[in-house]
């Protein structure tokens, strides 16, 4: 019975070609997510932040919003957080496709670059989480006491990213296993 997966179906030129064209939307996307995040958190008013999070104010509390300069800046850089764990998984899979485009499958530099990729999309998920946190506090910290808020969100969505990032991971780890026996056999040769 022939075996209809071979090795030289991974080598075909449209597998590589695809395997490029993987590489180069991780390294688009590695540098265009973190910018259109900047822009997005520098422009969005105070009150669409406070919706992003899951906070929706009173008129009157939204009258009485006060937020200083300080704590504008420091949402900024704490909401860039996640996206830039994102763009370090991104450049990491960027990577990974690469060497499958250059026919590197199984080789502990690839299983590196798949783990942080794996590592990258769940601290993202996980920073997302402290973030909204921490953003809901910050912007809310001017209103009158008893009247601040600390949203807290964790959706179908995130859930499943982690489910995904954990499989990743896992996937990677057999992957390692697969490389030291291989080493292991090549000994033998």
């Amino acid at each position: 019975m022939k075996n209809a997966f071979a090795a030289s179906t991974l080598t075909r030129p449209d597998v590589q070609r695809l395997n490029s064209a993987f590489a180069w939307v991780c390294a688009l996307l590695a540098v265009a997510l973190p910018l259109a995040v900047f822009y997005q958190l520098v422009t969005t008013p105070t009150e669409g932040l406070l919706l992003r999070v899951g906070v929706s104010l009173s008129t009157l509390q939204a009258a009485l919003l006060e937020v200083a300069l300080w704590q504008r800046m420091l949402v900024v850089m704490l909401g860039m957080v996640p996206v830039c764990c994102a763009a370090y998984g991104l450049v990491c899979a960027m990577r990974c496709f690469s060497g499958f485009s250059q026919a590197e499958y199984f080789s502990v530099r690839t299983v590196r670059y798949l783990r942080g990729f794996a590592a990258g999309v769940f601290a993202s998920v996980v920073a997302g989480f402290l973030v909204s946190m921490l953003t809901s506090v910050l912007l809310t910290a001017g209103i009158p006491a008893g009247q601040r808020a600390l949203a807290v969100s964790l959706g179908s969505n995130e859930l499943l990213t982690l489910l995904f990032a954990g499989m990743v991971w896992q996937i990677a780890a057999v992957m390692a296993k697969a490389v030291a026996l291989a080493e292991e056999n090549a000994q033998f040769v």
